[in-house]
């Protein structure tokens, strides 16, 4: 079977599981950085809430503990919907923390990284193949790749999700800290997007990945991936999006930002969304619309603090915002 079967057949599948590392993130709320804010974190954690606010089943597999800080994902995810059967639980276990500091731009910087349990990550025991069985989308990130351990069990997640029909998406965040040598992060992350059926990239991932220094030969060489749907956010210019190895340009929406962490996986989020309801981009066009849709999230998202915050009803959005495929440039959003 091919993957143009796989991608028609998913229309009968249903949800979407995401495997990844749960993060507390302690975002900056004053110009000091001297007070946070208690936030789920990470960019796994964030697609896989995205994806139940738009009441898609959502399940998420990743290794907690049963701390305070594990306690408190479990009950947010809880809270969001999203599904943790397929979790697992150990009892050393502790979630790593992230602290945020944003400039006057809303733009962020790590600024402290902490994981007190750097080795107690997800195995290949952990990863049960039924979680795969009848899901339509799957996500991974490059959060669970640099450590071997966790590496192999997304590679399993990744070979069972194929096996069952899953439509395959990656978004890199990368984190070039985490890894011990800038080649080791290139090198496993192109190896592993060639099973992919959509990525998504920032532009400074792309120029990392791609070894070059311009967006316009980057873009060219991207083209090159045998890769039907990628995604280049830029971001408040917009994004590019690579389809069947045709480039087009989507406008970015002008807003206010006040943190725009977590945009690019709420852009992501929005762009698998259309996929479930509408399926695979059939044409470059389709391709754009829903770049433009993911244009719309990133940006609301970018209008409040956190990684995660309360933008409203998602239905009402996609109602309001999005463009459909039966309106295909004839909605006017309200959106400024």
């Amino acid at each position: 079977m091919n993957r143009l079967e796989v991608m028609m057949m998913t229309l009968e599948h249903q949800g979407a599981i995401s495997v990844g590392d749960a993060f507390i993130d302690y975002l900056s709320i004053d110009e000091n950085n001297d007070k946070y804010d208690k936030r789920l974190g990470g960019a796994s954690v964030n697609a896989a809430v995205h994806l139940s606010r738009y009441k898609m089943e959502s399940y998420y597999v990743t290794k907690l503990g049963y701390g305070q800080d594990s306690q408190f994902v479990k009950e947010e995810l809880t809270k969001e919907s999203v599904k943790l059967d397929y979790s697992v639980y150990t009892q050393a276990k502790k979630l790593p923390c992230v602290y945020i500091h944003l400039d006057r731009n809303g733009d962020r910087t790590f600024h402290a990284y902490m994981n007190e349990t750097p080795d107690d990550v997800l195995t290949i025991e952990d990863i049960q193949e039924d979680a795969f069985v009848n899901r339509q989308l799957f996500y991974f990130g490059s959060g669970t790749l640099f450590h071997e351990k966790a590496r192999e069990a997304t590679v399993k997640a990744l070979e069972a999700a194929k096996k069952h029909g899953a439509l395959i998406s990656f978004d890199a965040n990368i984190r070039l800290k985490r890894w011990e040598r800038e080649e080791d992060c290139r090198s496993t992350i192109m190896s592993l997007v060639l099973n992919a059926d959509i990525i998504k990239l920032s532009e400074e991932e792309l120029l990392f990945l791609m070894e070059e220094t311009s967006l316009e030969a980057a873009l060219e060489k991207a083209t090159k991936i045998p890769v039907p749907l990628i995604y280049v956010t830029v971001g408040k210019e917009g994004a590019y999006v690579i389809f069947q190895g045709q480039t087009e340009f989507i406008s970015g929406k002008v807003v206010d930002a006040i943190d725009t962490t977590g945009a690019g996986d709420a852009y992501m989020a929005a762009v698998l969304y259309c996929i479930h309801m509408y399926g695979f981009p059939a044409t470059v066009k389709a391709a754009v619309d829903y770049g433009y849709n993911g244009n719309i999230m990133g940006a609301l998202v970018a209008t409040k603090a956190g990684s995660l915050p309360d933008i409203g009803n998602y239905c009402h959005i996609v109602d309001e915002l999005f463009i459909k495929p039966d309106k295909m440039k004839t909605v006017k959003s309200s959106f400024k």
